[in-house]
Formats: structure tokens, sequence, C-alpha cells
């Protein structure tokens, strides 16, 4: 059974990720540096959600640097977007991304953000790093 609900956890962030709304794409969208382009960002995030959650090769910096940004640190009121920069950075790992953060310390930098998350969000983002190895 333990298999099974690995699964289902897996599944269920991975549905977390894709459920993000158009505001929180946008709000995602707008980590990117001063005169960097955000609409550019906010449409590969809008493809990477089409796409299931997995990332093509075109997309290594739009909209990549914008997850890796929002994974970086919670925001209060954005509890949201948090997670789903998580989920989809580990997601981009998975397919072998290279990040700048490293998950292992980046688990423990965050615990105390990510405990302090709503329980659905925080057991979300415990999955997804368990589920990946970390």
């Amino acid at each position: 059974m333990e298999g099974l609900a690995a699964v289902a956890s897996v599944s269920s962030a991975r549905s977390l990720a894709l459920s993000a709304s158009a505001a929180e794409l946008t709000w995602i969208a707008a980590l990117c540096d001063a005169g960097d382009d955000a609409p550019r960002h906010l449409q590969q995030l809008q493809a990477v959600l089409q796409q299931g959650g997995t990332f093509n090769d075109a997309q290594e910096w739009y909209p990549f640097e914008v997850i890796e940004r929002g994974a970086s640190q919670l925001r209060l009121g954005h509890e949201r977007e948090f997670v789903i920069c998580v989920l989809l950075w580990l997601q981009a790992l998975a397919q072998g991304r290279a990040s700048g953060l490293d998950p292992s310390l980046h688990l423990d930098d965050r615990a105390m953000d990510i405990e302090a998350l709503p329980g659905a969000l925080r057991d979300a983002v415990l999955d997804a790093f368990t589920a990946a190895g970390y």
C-alpha cells in the first residue's frame, strides 16, 4: 500500500501545481529581473502547465528562472505560488535541469517556511521532496 500512497501523493502534488490560477502565474512571472520579459515568462509558465507540468528543451530560461526564484523564498500571502514553484522546480530537476539551488540544502534552508504552510500545502511540498529522494 505504501507504493500506492506514494503514487497518490505525487499525483496530488502535480494536480496542485497544474491548478495554478492566471493570477498566480502572473505573480510568478513577475519575479523576473527588472527589464526582463515577464509576458514571455507567463507564456512559458502556461505552456509548462499545458504540457502536464513537464519542461521541454526550449524552456531553459523562460520560465525556469522565475520558478527557481519563486521556490527560493516564501512571501506572505503567496503561499500557493511558493508551493507551485517548488513543485515545478522539483519536476524540472527530475528531468535533469541544472539549478543554482541544492535540493537537499534547500529543504533544510526552507524548513521553517515549509512547516508554516497550511497543512495541505505543507504535505504536498514534503511529499514531493520525499518522492524526489530528498
